[in-house]
């Protein structure tokens, strides 16, 4: 195991801190607003339904199991390693720099890809109640609104979320309500023989452990965002109790909606090919076609407010991680100097922030489904590093600070077990996306190898590393 890198002498990039003032449930409404529910149900559960049909109920319940097993292990080693760098700094301080560059890589690619995802998915439900709205236009508004907000206080952040999320909520309360009011068919039907859209575009045929496959690696996506605590874990109080039920919580209120949504609509459907036959805008037509057209329109506001919600949330948390990697000295002269600096009255890291948003809006560019495929094996990889992390670090876990994951080793070694499975099974459908995720890691890991090390001019800081 190769122990952290770590400076010699105190750097000044290091002097400014973030400041602790939120509790549990502000740190839960913003990790339940970057997990955004409602947001992943519209825009993100469509991608697993195209993937694998009515297998989607298969599919996101092998992905729960995996982010429950994942879950555990973020909570362990997120109250173990209280950092706002995240990932790439429970990785780097347990499996060494190199590793920890690897996943820096992917994780920024994954959060910039996030924001890019959810801005893009702000326009088709806007669309609802502005008829005609440029999607590459409200992408960017919403990018622009959120990375205001994001330079606020924590605490007025954690408020306007949470506000926010309590709309949210009630959006998708509406849609699994109409789905499950007037159910066609049985979800034993739906799980026992699984069906996709035909390749003709009419009709239905039976999906392929493919199909089941990359529905699950896009249903980790939908997900994914309960690890999002760890990135507030310099701001928590009492965080290393607090920050384990904020995540366990973020999941169950996420896994249980969704799939509850899920399960009414696939249900509720009078014609299971034409939803399948939908899109992107399937979960939108079945709420307008089961309710009626101003209550679709109430749902779809509903729900366009959500992901400017989760934009908000996610571009927040990725301003925490660019922060963390330029105190660390990742980032070379006056811009890791920039990046660092934390507002004199908000206390946010105000530059990162702006950089976080600025670099989303470039990635809206990219294609949706395109983006989709790329967010799910990202998420895979990442949670993959975790796991071994978590595995590697047993030796010293009885010494180590921080809450301890029931059954170790078997909640990070079964989620391991499944993510290889899946990643490989899914490889036919998704090898584009896992090679560029892989390249990512690639060329951070090598910045950090030809760059940094022969400067010797990064070292882990904060929390983590120094106050244990």
């Amino acid at each position: 195991m190769t122990p952290p890198a770590r400076s010699a002498a105190p750097r000044a990039l290091a002097r400014q801190s973030l400041s602790r003032g939120m509790g549990v449930m502000g740190a839960l409404f913003l990790t339940l607003s970057a997990e955004t529910p409602a947001s992943s149900v519209f825009v993100i559960l469509p991608g697993v339904v195209q993937a694998a049909g009515s297998g989607a109920l298969i599919a996101m319940a092998a992905a729960g199991v995996v982010a429950l097993c994942m879950a555990l292990t973020y909570a362990e080693l997120g109250s173990t390693f209280p950092s706002a760098g995240g990932e790439y700094a429970i990785v780097g301080t347990v499996l060494g720099p190199l590793a920890g560059f690897a996943v820096l890589g992917v994780n920024l690619m994954n959060l910039l890809l996030g924001c890019a995802v959810l801005s893009l998915g702000v326009a088709d439900y806007l669309g609802a109640v502005w008829p005609g709205v440029s999607p590459l236009g409200a992408a960017l508004g919403a990018l622009a609104i959120a990375t205001g907000l994001g330079v606020l206080n924590i605490r007025a952040s954690a408020l306007v979320t949470g506000a926010f999320l309590a709309v949210e909520l009630a959006a998708l309360a509406l849609v699994t309500g109409l789905g499950a009011a007037h159910p066609v068919r049985p979800l034993s039907a739906l799980i026992a023989h699984p069906a996709v859209l035909a390749a003709s575009g009419h009709g239905l045929q039976a999906v392929g452990l493919g199909g089941i496959a990359t529905g699950v690696v896009v249903g980790l996506f939908a997900y994914d965002g309960y690890g999002s605590a760890v990135y507030l874990a310099e701001e928590v109080t009492d965080v290393r109790r607090r920050l384990v039920r904020a995540v366990l919580w973020a999941l169950a209120v996420t896994a249980v909606t969704e799939l509850a949504a899920l399960s009414a609509v696939l249900a509720g459907a009078p014609d299971l090919a034409g939803l399948l036959a939908a899109g992107d805008n399937m979960i939108s037509d079945f709420a307008t076609h089961a309710g009626g057209p101003i209550l679709g329109r109430a749902i779809s506001a509903g729900v366009a407010l959500a992901i400017l919600n989760a934009v908000i949330a996610l571009v927040l948390i990725t301003g925490r991680q660019i922060y963390a990697t330029a105190r660390d000295g990742v980032w070379p002269g006056a811009a890791g100097r920039a990046l660092s600096a934390i507002h004199p009255r908000t206390g946010a890291p105000w530059v990162a922030t702006l950089a976080s948003g600025a670099l989303s809006a470039g990635l809206c560019l990219v294609p949706m489904k395109l983006l989709l495929l790329l967010s799910g094996s990202s998420v895979t990889l990442i949670y993959i590093a975790l796991a071994c992390a978590c595995l590697l670090h047993g030796p010293r876990r009885a010494a180590a600070p921080g809450w301890k994951l029931p059954l170790w080793p078997a909640p990070p070694l079964l989620a391991l077990v499944l993510l290889v499975v899946f990643a490989a099974s899914s490889l036919k459908d998704g090898a584009v996306s896992f090679a560029v995720s892989l390249a990512c890691a690639a060329a951070a890991a090598l910045y950090y190898r030809l760059v940094l090390k022969p400067r010797d001019g990064w070292g882990l800081s904060g929390p983590s590393v120094e106050a244990p």
